[in-house]
């Protein structure tokens, strides 16, 4: 469902902390229908800046998602 875009394989873990607070989105949503007035959970292993499921969250929101969380497992 949620795809990264070819200008952003770079894994955030290899950027500072500065390159990876301004980085542009990252990820297209694939089938935003999927997501109209839907509950989304959104799990990510390490949270450092939070950026990643900011990212997530902002296009989910965008296609009309009805309630985002969000849990990570370490930070």
């Amino acid at each position: 469902m949620l795809g990264t875009r070819a200008s952003s394989k770079v894994a955030q873990s290899s950027k500072t902390k500065e390159e990876r607070l301004t980085t542009k989105q990252p990820f297209i949503l694939k089938s935003p229908e999927e997501v109209i007035n839907k509950r989304i959970l959104l799990v990510d292993d390490v949270y450092t800046t939070g950026r990643t499921l900011y990212h997530a969250a902002v296009l989910f929101k965008q296609a009309g998602c009805k309630e985002i969380g969000s849990v990570s497992l370490a930070r």
